[in-house]
């Protein structure tokens, strides 16, 4: 299992000033509670009469074989209650094309998941949520938990979270999932909060790592890398409602489409200590190899855009920054060393931004110019 860094001093600080509180605990680990035997059917049936509140325990390093449906589209009896499940490093696998396409875990309207230690993997999801379906009102909590080559043929090829739900994830793992349509790793419709959490691998049409259309969501220490879309948003689609990204990194991600190789944004998304670097908007006229703006709101503090590349043929414009109509927000941060296939390489924009203590330089072939305005400060 791999950790990340938890927040220090000054993001928290920054997070606590916004009025938002750290991450509430998830399952501890402690080995307490209703022993499952490493056994399929024991776990569907623990699942099924263990009282609201409960802790199951699942067999240490046990792998549970879901051969077939439990209902519809999901493998495992509905969680309508709140269960907690501690894995001890265990995995729960859909096992392969023979067993059909179903979800692992379908959290309902009234029901409270809390993962600890488990591995969630080879869901195939007709619908929403390939490896775990969180329905509007329902809550899921994540620790050390993997989510690994999951799929679905709608949104959220491992978590798909939806509007009026709550995620709250923290030192996981989005790994190898697909969606054939958004969020690759995460569909983020609802409330979600994150902390030392990597996706890595993901794919999907738009937001390869994380597709984000509603709700208010807080990303910290939440690293982004070599996630790729074929539309838009390589690293992130975010359509709507508000994301932070606290101490944070969005790196290697990459879009065949023509627009936003690292972060795709049409809502309000605030950066704040958080990397965008080495991100790629491949396809041909391609803008924004490290973040598309398109009319939402963009705000960087203390952050950096650098070494992000428009390589694609035709007009490929603004490795750094590709602003259309958005209101955006340079506070003491950076786009520098970015390139494109023709000027600017660093900031094209049709709206001035709001500049304090920045820098925008040594992009190539140009910073600035070519842009139809030129960022206050910027030159060449």
């Amino acid at each position: 299992m791999r950790y990340t860094t938890l927040s220090g001093i000054a993001a928290l600080a920054t997070v606590l000033a916004n009025g938002v509180g750290a991450v509430p605990a998830v399952a501890g680990g402690s080995g307490s509670g209703i022993p499952v035997a490493c056994d399929t059917a024991a776990l569907i049936n623990a699942i099924n009469t263990a009282p609201a509140g409960s802790t199951l325990v699942l067999a240490r390093h046990c792998t549970y074989h879901l051969n077939s449906a439990y209902a519809g589209d999901d493998g495992l009896p509905p969680i309508d209650k709140q269960l907690t499940i501690e894995g001890r490093d265990s995995t729960i696998v859909r096992d392969g094309v023979a067993a059909g396409t179903f979800r692992i875990f379908h959290v309902t309207s009234t029901g409270d998941l809390r993962l600890d230690d488990v591995t969630i993997r080879g869901g195939d999801a007709l619908g929403d949520g390939g490896g775990i379906l969180v329905d509007p009102s329902g809550m899921l909590k994540l620790n050390e938990v993997i989510l690994d080559n999951n799929t679905t043929a709608q949104e959220g090829g491992g978590v798909d979270v939806e509007g009026g739900a709550t995620a709250y994830i923290t030192r996981s793992e989005f790994t190898f999932n697909n969606a054939a349509e958004g969020g690759g790793g995460l569909q983020s419709d609802g409330t979600v909060t994150t902390d030392g959490v990597v996706f890595s691998r993901n794919f999907a049409v738009d937001g390869g790592a994380i597709d984000h259309e509603g709700g208010d969501s807080i990303y910290r220490n939440t690293i982004l890398k070599n996630n790729a879309s074929s539309n838009d948003g390589g690293g992130i689609d975010l359509d709507g409602g508000t994301a932070q990204f606290i101490n944070s990194k969005i790196l290697n991600n990459t879009t065949a489409g023509a627009t936003g190789g690292g972060i795709w944004n049409a809502a309000s998304l605030t950066l704040i200590k958080t990397e965008v670097a080495g991100n790629v908007a491949g396809g041909a006229n391609g803008q924004g190899g490290g973040i598309y703006e398109d009319t939402g709101t963009l705000v960087l503090q203390y952050s950096s855009v650098d070494r992000n590349s428009a390589n694609g043929s035709g007009t490929s414009q603004a490795g750094g920054i590709f602003n259309t109509g958005g209101a955006v927000t340079l506070d003491r941060s950076e786009v520098n060393n970015n390139a494109s296939t023709v000027a600017p390489g660093g900031v094209w924009t049709d709206t001035q931004f709001m500049v304090t203590g920045s820098e925008i330089r040594n992009n190539i072939p140009t910073n600035c110019d070519g842009s139809p305005v030129i960022v206050t400060g910027c030159t060449g």
